[in-house]
């Protein structure tokens, strides 16, 4: 790679890594061109990006960032899973690439900061969208206010019959 290409991408890369909220490692070994092909899809699909590259421009892309952490992890075919937005949703599909692909390996990740391992993704991609969980707070909060009310509205036609 000539030293404009490789500027140009550690610049990107840097710029990946600063507006970064989480980062995974994997190790992609085996991997069709279709099978990477479709994941990278699923991964802009949820908002996030995914790139191999050489590890010293991997090295020196996260050098001074959070992610900083990540630099040992980077040997042999490695590849990276970022994303600024929603970290379930993401799981989601990490998860499911995982499961679905024996040939990549997880090595590492970080999520706002704090280390995860493959449990945590693994549970994270469990938990409900966000969506979802949105829902069923609302539901939880207009649940008592709606009994209030058919309250309210049972002594209001007690008090009419009444009189």
């Amino acid at each position: 790679m000539e030293k404009n290409k490789k500027v140009t991408e550690l610049t990107e890369l840097k710029q990946t890594f600063t507006i970064a909220k989480s980062a995974i490692v994997l190790e992609f070994k085996g991997l069709t061109v279709e099978t990477d092909t479709a994941f990278r899809k699923s991964v802009r699909d949820h908002k996030g990006q995914y790139r191999v590259g050489k590890n010293t421009l991997l090295r020196l892309a996260v050098k001074d960032t959070v992610f900083e952490s990540l630099s040992p992890y980077f040997k042999g075919a490695s590849s990276v899973a970022t994303t600024q937005e929603d970290m379930v949703a993401f799981a989601k599909v990490l998860n499911d690439f995982l499961k679905d692909n024996p040939a990549v390996t997880f090595k590492a990740g970080l999520s706002d900061g704090k280390p995860l391992a493959l449990k945590d993704i693994q549970q994270l991609a469990n938990l409900p969208s966000r969506e979802v969980l949105i829902a069923k707070l609302l539901y939880l909060i207009k649940s008592p206010i709606s009994g209030l009310a058919i309250t309210l509205d049972a002594i209001r036609k007690q008090k009419e019959q009444g009189q």
